[in-house]
């Protein structure tokens, strides 16, 4: 058995399982609430529309995934404010909190008992996407995939989630991984079982802990966060999350990479709601190996340069050729904030520092930073128009060391999504035409050198300059129209067609290539 089959295998008996448990009943009033919203679901969008144009934050938005419930309050909070509860963005974010909302949907299959306090809700959902885009490798990406998501609650604060699909082999770290035909629905054709998402979450005292696979996502940035994005695959992971003082919350986790090497990656991040209107963020995640060490990082608040720095009285023995790995760890910084600077306007800003010295060695800045700024109004009573613009560096060599402690995971940065030695200019302007429709303008500016994840700087190289551009710069200017129709929480339909002009395409000197890049996706959720 592979081990995808083996993972879809363990879920679905531990929803078998849990399904037993329940009688049917009629749905109730609301979806399960302390359900997490997935990084990518278009609902944080309309989150940061609505703390624009009204000058308020949803608690903790920068430290994602939320619950349903923190998305409620908020909504509900919101909805005080005069005209808020008419927003387009609001109305389309009600849709996922709210059964009786406009557009609401009920799952396919709800049971329940325990007067409710005992929940399962089922809902199968197909995900189409046609893109053909130079960005690609190769050009053309076809993700398809039939699939059901799973949710239930033992009780009024635990929950459950799983996420299962049959679908195509696609790219970019939310792709099917191409197993090619070996784990195939039907032999010979590239269609295969995949779990994207699946995980049990309950509290200890004031604490919560999740144990499974899901994704995370700390940071303001529109395009990207620069420390922990969920631009990489899904993260097997141990996480715990307090919020403490009212407005100050802590989460931590620690990953599993890759069984084989027992490679890890641990993080930690508090954020704090200082008013309504900023919020501050301080992060560190680290890289390193070895299974015997993981209680060690999950002691929090203890800085994980620590770890590598402690004493070791036994050393390390010559003979252990993993004693490098095992005895080093790669440590990176971030600091983030959002200011709500008045309604209409959000600013934000992130600063980034990896595996920086604080002692004599040298070693080159590896750094990164973001800044952004959202406008958005309302016109004509039902509708909305809103600017993005939003500038991004990351230096070469960030994210790698040379000890092999990496910030990737299957070929994809955990931080940037364009990795280091990058750069992006970014732009958008949105028409909302009421709740149901959405058209963008986007123009964009990027430039890439032949950094890499993987690529690390060495203390042979001596001194460089990290925040030059390496070997040949690969250059591209885009501009894109999007057009998006969702009448309902249960279906999605988007297009997008632009025009791409390359310089140095693939970072060979000389070559270019204009293209004019398209998709078209359609998502149905029952």
């Amino acid at each position: 058995m592979t081990r995808a089959r083996a993972s879809i295998a363990i879920a679905v008996a531990a929803i078998a399982a849990a399904a037993a448990l329940f009688t049917p009943a009629r749905a109730g009033a609301t979806y399960l609430p302390q359900e997490r919203v997935p990084t990518d679901s278009p609902v944080y969008r309309d989150l940061e529309q609505l703390a624009t144009r009204y000058g308020l934050s949803p608690r903790f938005l920068d430290t994602r995934p939320l619950r349903l419930k923190e998305v409620w309050a908020f909504l509900e909070r919101l909805a005080a404010e005069p005209g808020a509860a008419e927003d387009p963005a609001w109305l389309r974010a009600a849709r996922l909190v709210d059964r009786g909302a406009r557009g609401a949907t009920r799952p396919l299959v709800v049971a329940s008992a325990d007067s409710g306090r005992q929940r399962l809700e089922i809902s199968p959902y197909v995900s189409l996407l046609y893109a053909d885009d130079p960005r690609y490798d190769p050009d053309i990406n076809r993700d398809y995939r039939i699939g059901v998501d799973m949710a239930g609650s033992l009780d009024t604060s635990s929950v459950f989630v799983v996420n299962l699909y049959e679908g195509t082999s696609s790219q970019g770290g939310r792709g099917t991984p191409n197993f090619g035909t070996d784990n195939a629905l039907v032999e010979g054709v590239d269609f295969n079982s995949w779990v994207d998402e699946a995980y049990v979450e309950f509290p200890v005292g004031k604490t919560r802990l999740l144990f499974g696979r899901s994704w995370l996502r700390w940071g303001p940035g529109r395009m990207g966060t620069l420390a922990l994005s969920d631009a990489a695959p899904a993260l097997d992971m141990l996480r715990a999350e307090a919020t403490m003082f009212r407005n100050f919350r802590y989460t931590e986790f620690v990953a599993l990479l890759d069984p084989g090497p027992q490679t890890y990656l641990a993080g930690h991040r508090l954020e704090a709601d200082v008013t309504t209107r900023i919020a501050l963020g301080f992060e560190e995640l680290a890289r390193f190996d070895g299974t015997s060490q993981v209680p060690l990082y999950l002691i929090p608040f203890v800085p994980y340069s620590f770890w590598e720095k402690r004493p070791k009285t036994g050393g390390v023995s010559p003979a252990d050729t993993s004693g490098i790995a095992l005895s080093k760890n790669n440590v990176l910084w971030s600091f983030d904030v959002a200011w709500n600077a008045r309604p209409g306007l959000r600013v934000w800003g992130q600063f980034m520092m990896d595996d920086y010295s604080f002692s004599t060695d040298y070693k080159p800045d590896m750094l990164g930073y973001q800044l952004g700024l959202d406008a958005r109004r309302r016109v004509r009573g039902a509708d909305a128009i809103g600017a993005t613009v939003e500038y991004t560096r990351v230096n070469n060599y960030v994210y790698s060391a040379w000890h092999g402690h990496d910030f990737g995971l299957d070929g994809f940065p955990l931080g940037f999504v364009l990795g280091p030695d990058a750069q992006i200019l970014w732009g958008a302007v949105e028409y909302e035409l009421g709740a149901n429709w959405q058209f963008q303008v986007a123009a964009d500016w990027r430039r890439k050198g032949e950094g890499q994840v993987g690529d690390p700087w060495l203390p042979s190289d001596g001194e460089v300059d990290a925040s030059a551009f390496s070997g040949v710069v690969e250059e591209e200017t885009r501009v894109a129209a999007t057009v998006a129709y969702s009448p309902a929480r249960w279906l999605t339909v988007q297009a997008t067609v632009g025009w791409s002009e390359v310089e140095n395409e693939g970072n060979v000197a000389g070559a270019s290539d204009t293209a004019v890049p398209f998709s078209i996706g359609l998502k149905g959720d029952w």
